[in-house]
């Protein structure tokens, strides 16, 4: 069947060549794609809201007038999609949100950037202190105006520069920020980081009977910790302290470490926790 083809923006219209009557038109937002099968076949698939797949026109002509024929809707495509973007924008700016959307949305938006400007809070009572120390932890290089003193934020001692390149969250929690830590302690808190992962995703079942006869038990355990807390700390110099497990809520009595933190694991769901000496 031989017809002539339009292409505009209002579509791809197909016309009677002996009386230019419009036979069909596909419109531009239902043309998916379109490309030049050989020299002499272009093809395009339409799809309306009416068809379940996208329907393949073949328009057979010479080369140069394939080729037309692709640059023209490709053009005019490209022009389409250009006019309905500012269409929409201008939708936009003429119908604003209401004011009380309006002050929600500027208080979110405070909100987004007073969380990213926050400072964060770095625990220091277990920092030792600047004056205390003269040489690096580590590696006993002498502190001066070009060698500078870096804290270890896990166990709070001094080093220099070179021995502090380790940055790694202290907790497993999803805000937890990296933080210098010295060498030693990178292993250590990968280790902790580590074993924290695979406790949670380790599936873990317990019945009643089993989560009753564990919580009794700890629950022993620390009376006669507490019992003898006292005498134990004044004998051995080890310090006691009840700490809840963050995940059981179980309360438990600990030793606490001469310094920085340690982990221990909960007698009750066996999740590990960090405890610091301050």
């Amino acid at each position: 069947m031989d017809v002539l083809c339009q292409v505009g923006l209002d579509g791809i219209r197909m016309l009677d060549p002996n009386t230019s009557r419009t036979l069909r038109i596909y419109p531009l937002e239902t043309v998916t794609r379109w490309d030049v099968l050989d020299s002499s076949v272009f093809a395009f698939w339409s799809k309306s809201s009416v068809d379940l797949e996208a329907r393949r026109i073949r328009l057979k002509s010479s080369s140069y007038t394939t080729n037309t024929i692709l640059d023209t809707v490709t053009a005019a495509s490209v022009q389409f999609k250009e006019m309905a973007s500012s269409v929409s924008r201008s939708k936009a700016a003429v119908d604003p949100a209401s004011p009380s959307e309006q002050q929600n949305e500027k208080r979110r938006n405070f909100l987004d950037w007073r969380n990213l400007v926050k400072p964060v809070t770095e625990e220091k009572d277990h920092w030792v202190p600047d004056e205390a120390v003269n040489k690096c932890t580590a590696c006993a290089g002498d502190f001066s105006a070009f060698n500078r003193r870096h804290h270890c934020r896990n166990c709070g001692d001094i080093f220099c520069d070179k021995c502090t390149q380790g940055r790694t969250p202290l907790t497993s929690d999803a805000d937890s920020q990296p933080v210098r830590v010295c060498d030693r302690c990178m292993a250590e808190v990968s280790r902790r980081l580590s074993s924290a992962k695979e406790a949670a995703n380790r599936p873990v079942v317990h019945s009643h009977e089993d989560l009753a006869k564990k919580l009794q038990e700890a629950m022993d355990i620390n009376k006669k910790s507490s019992s003898g807390s006292r005498s134990s700390e004044g004998s051995s110099g080890k310090r006691m302290r009840e700490v809840a497990c963050p995940i059981c809520t179980v309360h438990l009595q600990v030793q606490v470490p001469a310094s920085g933190s340690e982990t221990i694991e909960c007698g009750v769901c066996q999740h590990p926790f960090l405890v610091s000496s301050r």
